[in-house]
């Protein structure tokens, strides 16, 4: 069995190619994990230390008191689970079909011959949102979205999550085991989400909402620290 960037002769290594997170994917989901974590967090953490609240009495035996530590432990096991998550994802072609397993996440293991088509993306049209600011990076495609036959997304061949080599080696496999391989220069979320209604995730679909959302919890957060604990 090959391992992800080794090349190997043997017949059985050019039949399985095997693909996880590259360094960089890794680097940055750790580095928004402290972010999330320490920075956003920093008046909670500043508050429960400084104050010594752990010695308490109303640590841990009242549930407003405590609110705010209860906050801190949710987005600590968030980013556990995020990080988990992307960092074990990997991927697996063989002349079989498609595996996908990781941690935290739904084990996924389909022959070709259950994949309905394959949608690759060149470039999804964001115009300005967040999501548009996260370059490509020289990222031959946008998405690529493996479908089953009931139109459902089995995977999206991400390749800032799965290197750009595993993109080309999705497209490729898929065509040769004879799968539909859709491909689309230029689309905007709506119109793909009209076209494959489940390719695009709602993170996907809403990345602005998903933010207010974010910077909603935060504040509220932090302003609840500051009402109950003080500085």
């Amino acid at each position: 069995m090959s391992r992800p960037g080794r090349r190997d002769s043997s017949p059985v290594a050019q039949s399985t190619r095997i693909f996880g997170p590259p360094a960089p994917a890794v680097i940055g989901t750790v580095l928004a994990s402290f972010v999330f974590v320490i920075v956003l967090e920093f008046l909670v953490l500043i508050s429960f230390v400084g104050q010594r609240l752990w010695n308490h009495p109303l640590m841990l035996h009242d549930l407003v008191f405590t609110l705010p530590l209860l906050g801190w432990v949710l987005v600590l096991a968030a980013s556990i689970v995020m990080v988990a998550r992307i960092v074990t994802t990997w991927l697996q072609l063989t002349d079989v079909g498609v595996d996908v397993h990781g941690l935290f996440r739904r084990s996924i293991t389909m022959t070709w011959a259950e994949v309905g088509r394959v949608v690759a993306v060149q470039q999804i049209d964001r115009g300005a949102s967040p999501a548009e600011m996260l370059e490509r990076s020289g990222s031959p495609y946008d998405g690529v979205f493996v479908l089953d036959r009931g139109g459902r997304r089995l995977v999206n061949v991400s390749g800032r999550f799965f290197g750009f080599g595993a993109q080309h080696a999705m497209v490729e496999r898929a065509r040769a085991a004879g799968v539909e391989v859709r491909d689309i220069e230029l689309i905007t979320p709506r119109e793909l989400h009209a076209l494959e209604p489940h390719a695009l995730s709602f993170i996907d679909r809403h990345p602005h909402l998903v933010l207010l959302g974010l910077a909603a919890f935060y504040v509220a957060h932090n302003v609840l620290t500051f009402v109950i604990w003080g500085l």
